[in-house]
This record gives structure tokens, C-alpha cells and sequence, in this order.
């Protein structure tokens, strides 16, 4: 073995053990946070599926499904699209508590399917896997922090996440009609993720794109034919164009608010911003990163780095939640693996933050409950508060995944798509 194979094995082994120790915390977190809702505080368990569930039941019965919370609670309505409801309505043959737990499962092995995928993915294109990593690797998609509040309250976005990743390796993979399929399903639920159209059409991927919109404005039009225009209508006015006139950023927000996005700092430093300038504010923070990645990606790896960067400015521009981030699982993982120092680094410390998904009531409980000195307590607290103010965790973390897509390429091109060995040979073309 000569030197350059030496030196390209320790560092695959040190990125792999950076990654590791991102992946095994994170699962820890993840863990840990179900724990605690479920012993001690289980309020809000299986609420969303139990929301999806009583729309259904609604549906049936004949009942209104949008305008109003299916559950009796103010503000907690079924906002998907009324052909989702075939789905949840296979639940109402059985109790809640099957009911849930089967939804629970197959999130579970959907998280399994997606975790194989980006083990395979990495293994394409960067070093073997041994089992540690492909055990974490499948843990970590199951039950991250940003993964296991879905878990908890019987979320879609796990369905979301696999439907995310699969479209977009399919995607680079050629397969471009069920890329279509599977990206145009992932955004069905909450339409933002749509904006992974930006991609498509910068790769020119048409057949992509025709597929996306066929499966999208197909799906709208079964649920008109199947359970009445009436209902679609309802469902675009009640649920769908509230959602792209969110006024919560007006004049800033307090700390214990957990949105995640650009808006927060900005709605503090530009108080009388309207929501429309806002997002106009946002759109121009992201936009240079995201045209330096589109520009500059070259190789697999590098295409990669331009998707993350789409997803992330995504997330960054609409007023998210921390659970949305499962969306970022592909090209997140096999990034961990992939990326070389130094800038694999800083991905690594920003993965490392989005496990960080504490809000600013859950610091306030952990101090109480460390039993801290009342001065040391008072200076934590005003520390927190102040950072919270202007952002939290997910936030910056997602700030430094797009600092280490940039920083890798800047000043170098990847030039080929050809996969490589753990030793840093090239692979021969199919092998993985």
C-alpha cells in the first residue's frame, strides 16, 4: 500500500468516526426526547394522527372536513388534501391506539427503506460501511431530534422524508419519471417542499418536471372526482393560501417561539417589516449561496452539496418547524461521510446543531432542574433569551451546512462522477 492510499484510509476513518459521533448523540437525543414526552409529558401524543383520523371519520360521515378542527380544538384542522384521506381512512377499521401504532410502524420501516438508500448512496461514492455506521445511519433517520417529535405526534413527515430522498437519488440516477412521481408525493402534504422544482429546472430534468406536475395536479383532480369539488375548494381557500401569508413575524418574536427561518433575525432587526418583505429578505440571504452551489457542482458529490443547499434556503425562506428538517436526511447523511476536511468540519458541527432542537422553555426547565446558583442561572438565562431572540439552534446549524457546501466549492471543481473506494481508488462503472 503506498502513502496516498495510507493517508486517503486515516482520513475516511477520521470523517467516519466524525460522523459517528454526530449520528450516535443525535440518536441519543432523539431517544431521550421520547422518552421524556411519553413518561412525563405525554400531552399532545398521537394528536396530529388523531386530527388525520377524525377528518377521515368526517369524510364518511359526511361531515365539513375543512373550516373547522375535526377534533373540537381551535386551530388544529386537517390541512392536506382531500385524496390523502384514503390513506388515514385505513386506519378507522381499527382503534386509535392500533390505529396509531400501525402508523408509527410504517414510518418506522419507511424510515428503514430511506436509511438503506443512503447507505447505498454513500457507499456508491465514498468509503464502505461497516455496520456501526449502517446501524446509525438507519437509527438516526428513525429517531433524530428533528425526527422523533413526528414519531410522537403521528406526523407525516417521515412519509415525506422517504418520498424526498428516493425522488432525488432517482433523480441523479436518471430515472427521471419516478424522480417526478416521488418529489411530486413528498410536497402533496405541505406543498413548500415543491420548491425542489427549482432544481429540476436548473438540471433541465423535464421529464422530471412533467411527472411532478402530472402526479400533483392529478392527485388534486381525483380528490375533486372522488369526494366532490366542494371539497377541494374548501380545502385550497380554508388550508392552502393561509398558508402563504403568515403575519407571525410582524415586529419579531419572542424567544419560546419555535419557527425556524430567516425571518426570525431579520423580523428583529427590521421590526416594521411587512410578512412580504420578510420573505423577500430571506430569498436574498440564500440566494447567493444557492446560485455558487448550482454554478460550481460538478461531480455527484458536489450535486449534492447544490441540493442541500436548495432544501436548506427552503426551509430557511418559509416559517418551519424543526420536525420539517427530516427533509434535509438525503443529501444530510451521506454528506457526513463524504465531504473532506476542512469544511467537513463545520458540516459536521451543523449537522451536530440540528439535534440541538431544545426551545427556549425547555432551557429554562433543564436550569431549574440542574439547580443552578440564582446568579449563575439569572446570566444563562439572559444569554439564551438574547440568542433565542434572534434564532435557535436548527437555525445556525443550517447556516453552517451552507457555509461547508460553499467553502468546499470554492476554489475547486469535482470533475468526475465516477465513484471511489474507501482506499480512494476509482471504482469500475456499476460497482457499488
Amino acid at each position: 500500500m503506498d502513502q496516498s492510499e495510507t493517508v486517503a484510509r486515516e482520513r475516511a476513518e477520521r470523517q467516519r468516526w466524525l460522523a459517528r459521533c454526530v449520528l450516535g448523540v443525535g440518536i441519543l437525543f432523539g431517544l431521550g426526547y421520547l422518552c421524556y414526552r411519553t413518561t412525563v409529558t405525554p400531552d399532545g401524543l398521537a394528536l396530529d394522527f388523531e386530527i388525520y383520523r377524525a377528518a377521515a371519520a368526517h369524510l364518511w360521515g359526511g361531515e365539513p372536513v375543512y373550516g373547522e378542527s375535526p377534533i373540537g380544538v381551535p386551530g388544529l384542522t386537517y390541512r392536506y388534501p382531500p385524496l390523502l384521506l384514503l390513506w388515514f381512512s385505513l386506519f378507522l377499521g381499527v382503534p386509535p391506539a392500533i390505529g396509531f401504532a400501525l402508523h408509527t410502524a410504517v414510518a418506522l420501516c419507511l424510515s428503514g427503506v430511506l436509511g438503506w438508500t443512503l447507505i447505498r448512496q454513500i457507499e456508491r461514492y465514498g468509503p464502505d460501511l461497516y455496520r456501526l455506521d449502517r446501524a446509525l445511519i438507519v437509527g438516526f433517520v428513525a429517531v433524530s431530534p428533528i425526527g422523533a417529535p413526528s414519531l410522537f405526534f403521528g406526523n407525516v413527515n417521515h412519509y415525506m422524508a422517504v418520498a424526498m430522498g428516493l425522488g432525488l437519488v432517482w433523480l441523479d440516477s436518471g430515472k427521471q419519471g419516478r424522480a417526478g412521481v416521488a418529489l411530486a408525493l413528498a410536497a402533496l402534504p405541505k406543498v413548500f417542499p415543491a420548491a425542489i422544482g427549482i432544481w429540476l429546472l436548473w438540471r433541465r430534468a423535464w421529464r422530471a418536471i412533467a411527472a411532478a406536475v402530472t402526479t400533483g395536479v392529478g392527485c388534486l383532480v381525483a380528490g375533486a372526482v372522488l369526494f366532490g369539488p366542494a371539497r377541494t375548494r374548501n380545502y385550497v381557500t380554508h388550508e392552502l393560501l393561509p398558508r402563504s401569508t403568515p403575519d407571525v413575524f410582524a415586529g419579531g418574536l419572542p424567544p419560546s417561539s419555535v419557527y425556524v427561518s430567516l425571518r426570525r433575525p431579520l423580523s428583529v432587526v427590521v421590526p416594521r417589516a411587512t410578512a412580504a418583505e420578510l420573505a423577500l429578505g430571506a430569498v436574498l440571504l440564500v440566494a447567493p449561496a444557492l446560485y455558487y452551489t448550482y454554478t460550481r457542482s460538478r461531480g455527484p458529490v458536489d450535486r449534492m452539496v447544490a441540493v442541500l443547499a436548495t432544501l436548506s434556503a427552503v426551509l430557511l425562506v418559509v416559517p418551519s418547524y424543526s420536525m420539517y428538517f427530516v427533509l434535509l436526511f438525503y443529501p444530510l447523511l451521506p454528506l457526513l461521510y463524504l465531504l473532506d476536511r476542512p469544511e467537513s468540519t463545520v458540516f459536521a458541527t451543523g449537522a451536530a446543531l440540528l439535534t440541538l432542537t431544545l426551545k427556549f422553555d425547555d432551557v429554562v426547565q433543564v436550569l431549574e432542574f440542574a439547580g443552578l446558583p440564582i446568579p449563575a442561572r439569572v446570566a444563562v438565562l439572559a444569554g439564551a433569551r438574547t440568542a433565542y431572540t434572534f434564532g435557535t439552534p436548527v437555525l445556525w446549524g443550517t447556516l453552517c451546512l451552507l457555509l461547508a457546501g460553499v467553502w468546499r466549492l470554492h476554489g475547486r471543481q469535482e470533475t468526475t462522477a465516477e465513484p471511489t473506494s474507501a482506499s480512494g481508488q476509482r471504482r469500475p462503472p456499476g460497482e457499488s
